[in-house]
């Protein structure tokens, strides 16, 4: 016998950011997600309620705003300034995109503004987008795995600034 879903299916145009990630943050405690796991989608959900206002009505999202969102000092910096690990912000990526997809299979939203290219860059062409490459394979055990490489102009400065640092100055003979 099929379940009967919980879930309203209207959706609601003034439904909220931070109603929205109250929400996702309910129905993973439904399903029996760990207190740890909650906590930790709880903190990336802070991050984007705090980055893009927790009183932003959901169906004012564009996919510009969240491709913003994605490469945004608060996502890609830690306070201290530094660029944070990759699995870090691609983690806070990841939830907030969860968050919308989950208002948008519960009926909550009519739309997720997300991309389905997940991290979509604000004003990049179809061929700009990321695209997997063998050229710089990351070894994880004994697997190899596709490294994405998504044009960032911030991580293109620092990579150019930390060569410059590492390059002994050619010397005339």
């Amino acid at each position: 016998m099929a379940r009967k879903s919980k879930i309203s299916t209207t959706t609601n145009p003034d439904l909220t950011l931070s109603s929205l990630c109250e929400a996702y943050l309910a129905s993973l405690l439904e399903r029996g997600q760990s207190e740890g796991t909650i906590f930790s989608y709880r903190m990336e959900l802070a991050t984007a309620r705090a980055e893009l206002g927790a009183d932003t009505k959901v169906a004012d999202l564009t996919a510009e705003r969240i491709a913003e969102f994605n490469v945004c000092t608060r996502v890609m910096r830690k306070k201290t300034g530094k660029l944070k690990a990759e699995p870090s912000f691609l983690k806070t990526r990841r939830t907030l995109r969860l968050c919308l997809a989950f208002g948008e299979q519960s009926g909550l939203i009519a739309k997720s503004p997300v991309d389905a290219r997940k991290d979509a860059l604000p004003g990049a062409t179809d061929d700009e987008q990321a695209t997997p490459t063998e050229s710089t394979p990351k070894r994880r055990g004994r697997k190899q795995a596709l490294v994405l490489e998504v044009p960032q102009p911030e991580a293109e400065a620092a990579a150019d600034v930390a060569e410059a640092m590492f390059t002994a100055p050619e010397t005339a003979a």
